[in-house]
């Protein structure tokens, strides 16, 4: 009797030491940072292995046309579907599940890895055949884009909000750092074959972590009335905004923003490849700076007080990018200058993301923010996409053509930014670092914008 007594407390202490770790485990997992971070992780992941690919392809590309337009065509068609379908993917988001429809969306991300994969292996890939798979990829990032940021909100309390969003901006600082070199590395030495490789490997990983690891609360939109229509859904988005002219002055803001900031995208990898002689290696390290000084701003935002006012911050900082980043960028003539310049022009760029994101996040209901981020995303897409166009039109068609011919104008302009093939970019970045700070200035004085710090 005492022999069986004794086998059944061994047998209790060790159920209960085993449940004990189940439960430390399960709470690790389902815990509101826990749960965060390892989605988070799994997003890192996967973007790292889109963005190595997404740089790759541009650097093919552009070996294979030599236009500045050409490779801005491929964002153009990324983006063009998710400025036409966002609003309908907005209403949506907020009646499905929002873990699903990241799962199906980073699945069919993956078969146009694969797609392209295979053209690329048979020697049949054409830059035509990219423009359709990046329109295929907008479609599908118009429902993935605004999910994703609806679950940040679904899985973190509102305390957590600046924490968060530092880590966010950290780990997006980090793939802008490591992306460049590493597709440079793996472009130069092994080719785009394998870049291709690493993302769908990087897929694999993301969609296991969030299938298995990530609990997302099924928080789904249910009309009260059932006489309101999908179309009346997806207006509802447009309507919030109308009534809080606050918060629409803000996406109106950074639409602005992201106008300049597509235009010095599609500039930079063309101008540093024509002014250095297409030294890929430079470029990367040029690029890696991006991410270097978004590491470090992420870091300091996450160790600094919060803002009493965050509006202000958030004009002072793009005011400063403006001024310096496009300033340097145009007037250097090497690479030393560059990455300086980009250096401290995106060094406070994390100041910018995490008070903005802090903005909507505590403006916005949940219940319509998958609505409301939809028509944000097609506000700030379409300026991209009008950036992306402007950018390369203004360096094919107007600036180069015009730094290469003679004239007074043209030899003013040469004494700052110099001669030769990039010139026209470099004198493009002077005039929107112009442009960026002026508009900065008209933001400043608006009544509405500041009103969101009252």
């Amino acid at each position: 009797m005492k022999k069986l007594q004794l086998h059944s407390n061994k047998r209790n202490l060790k159920n209960r030491f085993t449940c004990k770790n189940k439960r430390r485990r399960h709470n690790f997992f389902s815990s509101q940072l826990g749960n965060f971070y390892i989605f988070q992780i799994g997003q890192f992941v996967s973007l790292l292995g889109s963005m190595m690919t997404s740089f790759g392809l541009i650097m093919w590309s552009y070996d294979k046309s030599g236009s500045v337009l050409s490779t801005s065509y491929l964002t153009v068609c990324t983006l063009l579907p998710s400025v036409l379908l966002s609003i309908l993917a907005g209403s949506l988001i907020d009646r499905m599940n929002k873990k699903k429809i990241i799962l199906i969306a980073d699945t069919l991300a993956a078969i146009c890895s694969l797609i392209t994969f295979l053209l690329l292996i048979n020697n049949q890939l054409q830059i035509w055949q990219l423009y359709i798979i990046n329109i295929f990829l907008g479609i599908v990032s118009a429902f993935q884009d605004p999910a994703s940021s609806v679950v940040i909100s679904l899985i973190i309390s509102k305390e957590n909000y600046t924490k968060t969003s530092g880590f966010i901006s950290l780990s997006n600082a980090c793939t802008t750092t490591f992306t460049p070199i590493l597709a440079t590395s793996f472009y130069s030495l092994f080719g785009l074959k394998t870049i291709i490789l690493i993302d769908l490997l990087t897929f694999l990983f993301a969609f296991m972590t969030l299938l298995l690891f990530v609990e997302i609360p099924d928080r789904v939109m249910v009309s009260q009335d059932k006489k309101e229509s999908f179309l009346f859904n997806c207006k509802q988005g447009i309507h919030y905004l109308i009534n809080r002219q606050n918060v629409l002055q803000l996406i109106f803001y950074m639409s602005f923003v992201n106008l300049i900031a597509a235009i010095y995208k599609s500039n930079l990898t063309p101008m540093i490849l024509s002014r250095n002689g297409n030294n890929k290696f430079e470029l990367g390290i040029v690029s890696s700076a991006v991410g270097i000084a978004g590491i470090v701003g992420s870091i300091f935002v996450s160790l600094l007080k919060e803002p009493k006012k965050r509006i202000p911050m958030i004009i002072n900082v793009m005011s400063f990018s403006f001024v310096v980043c496009n300033g340097m960028l145009g007037i250097g003539r090497n690479y030393y200058i560059w990455v300086i310049a980009v250096f401290l022009g995106n060094s406070l760029i994390p100041f910018l993301t995490v008070n903005v994101e802090y903005i909507m996040r505590t403006k916005v209901p949940i219940d319509v923010q998958g609505r409301v981020f939809a028509v944000r995303n097609t506000l700030q897409y379409t300026s991209i996409l009008v950036g992306y166009l402007v950018g390369g039109f203004l360096a094919d068609r107007i600036f180069e053509p015009f730094m290469r011919k003679e004239s007074i104008l043209q030899e003013v302009c040469s004494t700052i930014v110099g001669q030769g093939s990039g010139a026209g970019s470099a004198l493009i970045y002077i005039i929107i670092g112009m442009i960026g700070f002026v508009g900065c200035c008209y933001f400043r004085g608006n009544k509405q914008l500041r009103s969101l710090d009252e």
